[in-house]
C-alpha cells in the first residue's frame, strides 16, 4: 500500500501542524497540498502542489475548483493507493477522486462542521459535507464530539468513523518552555499574567476574556493578560480593549511593563510564554480538538476552559458523559470547566453576562490560589502525556496499514 497526504496547505493553523507532525511519523511516498502555501516544516517531503493558488485566491474560488483538484488527485493515485486528507476542501477532493481512481479514501474531520461553517462559506460547505462524506471509505474524527456532530448532523455511518485525538511532542514543548523570555516581557511576566493563545477569530471567543478582564482587574490591579496569535479580529479586540480602558499593547516594538493587555502576535515560541503566566484561560465558542489546551498543560500551566463543543471535557474530565455541560465552575480532575459563553459582542459599556461574571469570579478566585494552581499544573502535565505522539502514532499506524 502507497500512502499519499493531501491537505489544503501549511498555513500556520492547528490542523496543519497535526498534519505536519503525522507526516514525520507516518512512511509515506508523497505530500499533496492544493495551494502554494507552506508555513510549517515538512522534513525529508517535498509538497507536490496541485494548483497555483495561494492565500490571495478568494475562498469562493477555491472551492470551486475542487473538481479540478480531484481530477488532479486522480491522475496521482490509483487502486491500492491511500490518500489521507486533512481539511474540508481536501476531503471533498479526496473522495471525488477516489471514484475516478480507485484509491482508498480517508478522511480527517478536525472540526465541528455544524459550529465552524456559518454565512457564505456554511451555505457553500455544509450540503457538500452532508453529500460526500458517507462515501468516503473512512473518516477519522479527532474528539467524540467530532464523530457525534458528523453522525448526527451531516449523516455520517457512525460505524465509518474512527477518533483519534490529535497528538504532541510533550518533551519537545517542555524543553521551548523552559527557554526565558526576553527582558521586555520578563518585566512584565513578573506581575500575575492571565494568557491565552489561539487564532484571534470568531470561534476562540475572545472578547469575552477582554470583558469580564476588566472586573478582574478590580480585585488584582496588577494582573496582566496576554493574547498570543494573530487573525482577523486583532484589530477588532485590541480597540474593544482600548474602549475597556485597557492601556494596550498592540505587538509594535517594545512591551512597556505597565499595560494591561498585551497582544504579541504569532510567537515560534509560545510555550516559553505559557509556561511563566499565572493561569491559561482559554474562551472557544466551539472546537474539534483544542490543541492550544492540551499543549498549554504539557507547558506546565494551569487551565480554565470554556466546556465547550467539543473537545475540552473529553480532556479535563474523560470520565464523565460528553454530552454534560458545565453551568458554573466545575472543578474536573485536570483544569476547571466553565460555562460556554453567549457569543455575543456587546459593547464595552454593556454590563458584564452572568456567564462573565462566573468567569471573573473564578480567574480572580484562581490568580490568589497558589495551591490551586500547583495542583493543576501537575495534573495538566499529566494529562497532555496521554496525547504524546508517541502514544497517538501507533493507532494511526493501526488504522492505517493493518
Amino acid at each position: 500500500m502507497a500512502l499519499k497526504l493531501l491537505i489544503n496547505s501549511l498555513f500556520k493553523g492547528g490542523a496543519e501542524k497535526q498534519f505536519a507532525a503525522l507526516a514525520a511519523l507516518l512512511p509515506h511516498d508523497a505530500m499533496l497540498l492544493l495551494e502554494r502555501e507552506v508555513s510549517q516544516e515538512t522534513g525529508a517531503s517535498k509538497p507536490v502542489f496541485l494548483s497555483p493558488h495561494g492565500p490571495s485566491t478568494p475562498s469562493v474560488f477555491k472551492t470551486a475548483c475542487i473538481p479540478a483538484y480531484a481530477r488532479r488527485l486522480a491522475a496521482l493515485a490509483g487502486p491500492g493507493d491511500t490518500v489521507l486528507s486533512f481539511m474540508e476542501r481536501a476531503n471533498l477532493v479526496n473522495i471525488l477522486a477516489a471514484r475516478k481512481s480507485g484509491h482508498r479514501a480517508v478522511i480527517c474531520e478536525r472540526t465541528r462542521p455544524s459550529g465552524e461553517f456559518s454565512g457564505l462559506r456554511g451555505v457553500l460547505m455544509r450540503p457538500l459535507i452532508k453529500r460526500f462524506y458517507p462515501s468516503a471509505d473512512m473518516i477519522v474524527a479527532n474528539s467524540q464530539g467530532v464523530k457525534r456532530d458528523l453522525a448526527d448532523r451531516f449523516s455520517v455511518p457512525a460505524e465509518k468513523i474512527k477518533v483519534i485525538p490529535n497528538g504532541c511532542d510533550t518533551g519537545d514543548i517542555a524543553r521551548k518552555a523552559s527557554q526565558p523570555l526576553d527582558a521586555a516581557y520578563a518585566a512584565v511576566f513578573k506581575r500575575p499574567v492571565v494568557i491565552t493563545s489561539g487564532r484571534l477569530t470568531a470561534a476562540k471567543g475572545q472578547w469575552h476574556l477582554l470583558r469580564f478582564f476588566r472586573k478582574v482587574k478590580d480585585s488584582d490591579r496588577d494582573a496582566a493578560l496576554v493574547l498570543l496569535g494573530e487573525g482577523g479580529l486583532k484589530n477588532y479586540l485590541a480597540g474593544l480593549s482600548r474602549e475597556l480602558g485597557f492601556k494596550t499593547f498592540s505587538g509594535a516594538g517594545a512591551p512597556p511593563p505597565d499595560a494591561d493587555v498585551y497582544f504579541p502576535g504569532f510567537q515560534d515560541n509560545p510555550y516559553r510564554f505559557i509556561s511563566k503566566a499565572r493561569l491559561f484561560v482559554f474562551t472557544s465558542l466551539w472546537e474539534g480538538f483544542p490543541n492550544s489546551l492540551v499543549e498549554a498543560m504539557a507547558a506546565g500551566a494551569a487551565v480554565l476552559s470554556a466546556d465547550c463543543l467539543s473537545g475540552p471535557r473529553e480532556i479535563l474530565s474523560p470520565e464523565t458523559p460528553i454530552h454534560f455541560r458545565a453551568l458554573k465552575a466545575e472543578p474536573a480532575p485536570y483544569g476547571i470547566l466553565m460555562p460556554v459563553l453567549s457569543g455575543l459582542r456587546r459593547k464595552a459599556s454593556t454590563p458584564l453576562e452572568p456567564a462573565e461574571e462566573n468567569w471573573a469570579g473564578m480567574v480572580s478566585a484562581m490568580l490568589s490560589d497558589q495551591e490551586a494552581l500547583d495542583k493543576y499544573s501537575r495534573a495538566g502535565v499529566r494529562r497532555a502525556a496521554d496525547f504524546e505522539l508517541s502514544r497517538i502514532a501507533p493507532l494511526w499506524r493501526k488504522l492505517l496499514y493493518e
